[in-house]
């Protein structure tokens, strides 16, 4: 008896393999007897999106002019202030703090240095190397084409702030951190201008490091890249206006408390956003994306080893805004997945993809307004739980959910709201139960559920109000029940 069932569940392996390839191809067997009639039903496959490149020209670090004037500036030991005030084109100013103090035959290390740079102008360079702990440097320029660099760090780098203040255009700022409890802030006002921090903190303490990025209202073609590695990591991008690019990628090793967090908000047209987390040890991966406007795209990128990934998206604000792109992209290895996303406006798509093991946990809620919205879901379990959760509120809405889990269940409730909607959801369960409630209200619905559990039970439940409104339910399983 058991060979048999192991044959069996060999064979279910396979066949949903199969499916997965093609959603549509599970739902064609479905919805076979009205595929003539509606060629809607042999169609249910999740709709894909390509992840556009969030890359960006990497600009080099060096003078943008010639060295007109110059400052030099080198200080050893604790407590050293430097100020620097240029004003004119071409300035270059270097600030050297090493922070290090010798005591007897050991390098004890300083701290407390501060460095005060003010440049206007053209073509203005400002370089600031600090060494130690508690150091701050700040940065203020205005003009055009100005650079501005902070290197902080190479041993006892500890509660350091690296501060640059830009305004104007086609303005560039680097600031490199290492080690622990560091804070790094770039704002810059203007167009064209290109801001990058990067933060590695080691295994010394593990506290993390912030960097926070604000680019402002008005501005266009900004750029804003922000890298950390390390554990307990926060990184905040602000971009306000049109065709800007956001690009943060965060690593969190074990070591402390490993979690990363990461917060887009972007306002205007035609601003993109790609997020990328990585957490091992029992990590966390927390990621918000808010973007305001019309044609923005999101994507979202994480993967968490003995950890969770929790994803937030929200688009739209005003009900006018269109064509919103959103994409997420989890995998958990014995953790935890759950992605929300929120669009409001018209022309809005969203594609979550989930994928979790070693009895991991899947969970995806999308909710849209408006009409002609896409949302498609694809989740896996093995040894798990898949859940999602789709309401759509509008007009030719589409609504695609593909749960797979072995030794788990699947849940799928989508609630559809206004005409023209399509729901497809097809489960997929062995040594667990499959759940699915569809609710369409309006003209011109249908609804194709495909259930398949082994040692199971299947539930379904359609209601469907208004005419011409199209159900179909098919359940295998060795006990199934359909109401």
């Amino acid at each position: 008896m058991n060979y048999l069932i192991n044959f069996y569940l060999l064979m279910f392996k396979i066949f949903i393999m199969k499916k997965q390839i093609l959603l549509g191809a599970a739902l064609l067997f479905v919805a076979g007897m009205y595929a003539q009639e509606y060629e809607e039903c042999a169609d249910c496959s999740i709709p894909q999106v390509d992840c556009t490149d969030c890359s960006f020209d990497q600009l080099a670090s060096g003078p943008r002019g010639a060295a007109i004037n110059t400052s030099f500036v080198d200080q050893n030991g604790a407590e050293n202030d430097a100020f620097v005030n240029q004003t004119g084109d071409g300035n270059f100013s270097t600030i050297k703090q090493d922070g290090k103090m010798y005591s007897g035959h050991e390098m004890t290390g300083g701290f407390g240095n501060q460095a005060f740079v003010d440049q206007m102008g053209v073509r203005n360079h400002s370089d600031i190397k600090q060494d130690g702990n508690f150091n701050y440097g700040e940065v203020n320029q205005e003009g055009t084409e100005n650079f501005a660099k902070q290197d902080v760090g190479v041993g006892w780098a500890e509660d350091n702030t690296a501060l640059a203040h830009q305004y104007g255009e086609g303005n560039t700022s680097f600031q490199k951190q290492r080690y622990d409890n560091n804070t790094a802030h770039v704002d810059q006002d203007g167009t064209g201008n290109y801001a990058e921090q990067d933060q590695s903190s080691g295994a010394n303490a593990v506290a993390g490091s912030d960097a926070y990025i604000y680019q402002y209202w008005g501005a266009e073609e900004n750029a804003a890249k922000q890298t950390q590695r390390g554990s307990y990591n926060t990184a905040i991008a602000y971009q306000a206006g049109y065709q800007n690019t956001s690009n943060e990628n965060q690593i969190s090793d074990a070591g402390g408390l490993s979690a990363n967090y990461s917060y887009v908000d972007q306002w205007g047209a035609w601003n993109l956003s790609c997020v990328n987390q990585e957490a091992t040890g029992f990590a966390y991966n927390y990621s918000f994306v808010w973007q305001t406007g019309e044609t923005n795209n999101s994507f979202v990128n994480q993967y968490a080893n003995n950890g969770a990934n929790f994803s937030t998206v929200y688009q739209g604000l005003w009900l006018y805004t269109y064509g919103n792109v959103s994409h997420v992209n989890q995998v958990a290895e014995g953790g935890i997945n759950h992605s929300l996303v929120t669009q409001l406006g018209d022309y809005g798509t969203s594609v979550v993809d989930q994928s979790a093991t070693d009895y991991g946990f899947n969970w995806s809620s999308v909710t849209q307004y408006g009409y002609d919205n896409v949302s498609g879901v694809s989740q896996e379990a093995i040894g798990g739980i898949n859940g999602s959760t789709v309401m759509q509120v509008g007009a030719g809405n589409f609504s695609a959910v593909n749960q797979y889990a072995e030794g788990g269940a699947n849940l799928s409730f989508v609630g559809q709201y206004g005409f023209d909607n399509i729901s497809c959801v097809d489960q997929n369960a062995a040594d667990g139960f499959n759940l699915s409630f569809v609710t369409q209200l309006g003209t011109d619905n249908m609804s194709f559920v495909n259930q398949d559990a082994i040692s199971a039970s299947n539930f379904s439940n359609v209601s469907q109000v208004g005419h011409d409104n199209l159900s179909c339910v098919t359940q295998t399983g060795l006990v199934a029940g359909s109401f």
